[in-house]
């Protein structure tokens, strides 16, 4: 396929096998993008069928021999995308007819354009979750809700400036509320535009992912520590945000981070303990023998982790 010469929109789409979910979001695509748009398929390592049936798929194709992680995989798409505007769109989504044209009016019409999101009828955060489309808008406010990245559209040149996709995530999670949070700093705003009800699967691909909760805890914990410690040097600010109040947006923000720091930490400890708790309750019951500590080593989490757990929950505490 050829990609139309100069796009008003590059749609960038990651992809790790699932290839059926892949095939689905793209003959969405390819039915309902009502503006001129390049597709840009990055496939990160898939088995040699899959990975050769999305290059058929898409305009553009990344092939990369290894699962790169999503942000590495997206900054790559960005990297050769053309379009005015850049959507950021998960394999495991359909969408529905004029979405492209309705979330590129929202972002148009906004005074300091950051992200525009679709609502989606599955995510991690519930935030952007609807059962049904409706004609409402939601500015969200700055470093409160943090709606999942399952598709984020804004400015290729906002996103270049921004520095793209933090890729100190590792392979998945977090990276999309660090750039909410980045394009918070910057003055930005984020915008639901519940018009476009977009179908998700939800972690289609991150389920094959081996101990993928330890992943996804560990990322949520360096999120909220790189926020709460979040300081002007580290955050990239856009040359159109006056610097002072950038500063003032930082300063929220580390307030931010520190209590979601608490909180994460306080929800992970919580959910290992559980899990401690049924797999000594599953162990008793099979007659074996069952040790049961007061206070278990969270098991499939890092021992830098469970460190980490152990000196905020007696901040908590205290």
């Amino acid at each position: 396929m050829l990609a139309v010469p100069t796009p008003e929109l590059s749609v960038v789409v990651p992809t790790w096998d699932q290839i059926r979910f892949t095939r689905a979001c793209v003959e969405s695509l390819r039915r309902n993008t009502d503006v001129d748009f390049e597709l840009i398929i990055v496939d990160n390592g898939s088995d040699p069928a899959n990975a050769e049936e999305a290059e058929t798929l898409a305009d553009i194709f990344i092939g990369n021999a290894t699962n790169l992680g999503f942000a590495r995989a997206m900054n790559q798409g960005l990297a050769v995308a053309t379009g005015e505007v850049v959507a950021f769109v998960n394999n495991d989504t359909e969408l529905p007819a004029s979405w492209a044209s309705r979330l590129l009016a929202t972002l148009a019409a906004q005074p300091r354009p950051g992200i525009v999101l679709p609502a989606v009828t599955a995510a991690g955060n519930q935030a952007a979750v609807r059962q049904s489309p409706a004609d409402r808008q939601t500015i969200f406010h700055p470093f409160t809700a943090i709606p999942s990245g399952v598709i984020y559209l804004l400015s290729r040149e906002t996103m270049v400036e921004l520095g793209g996709w933090n890729e100190q995530y590792g392979v998945a999670s977090a990276e999309d509320l660090d750039l909410l949070f980045t394009v918070w700093a910057n003055g930005l705003s984020v915008v639901l535009d519940e018009q476009v009800l977009v179908a998700h699967e939800s972690a289609a691909s991150a389920v094959k992912l081996p101990d993928r909760e330890a992943i996804y805890a560990e990322n949520r914990l360096a999120f909220a520590t790189r926020w709460a410690n979040a300081d002007p040097d580290h955050v990239p600010r856009l040359t159109t945000c006056p610097k002072d109040v950038f500063a003032a947006n930082l300063e929220t923000a580390r307030v931010a981070g520190t209590w979601m720091e608490k909180w994460f930490t306080a929800m992970d400890i919580a959910a290992a303990e559980t899990r401690a708790r049924q797999a000594a309750a599953r162990k008793l019951a099979a007659g074996k023998d069952a040790a049961s500590p007061t206070t278990p080593k969270p098991p499939g989490i890092t021992s830098r982790l469970a460190r980490k757990m152990k000196q905020v929950r007696a901040r908590i505490m205290n």
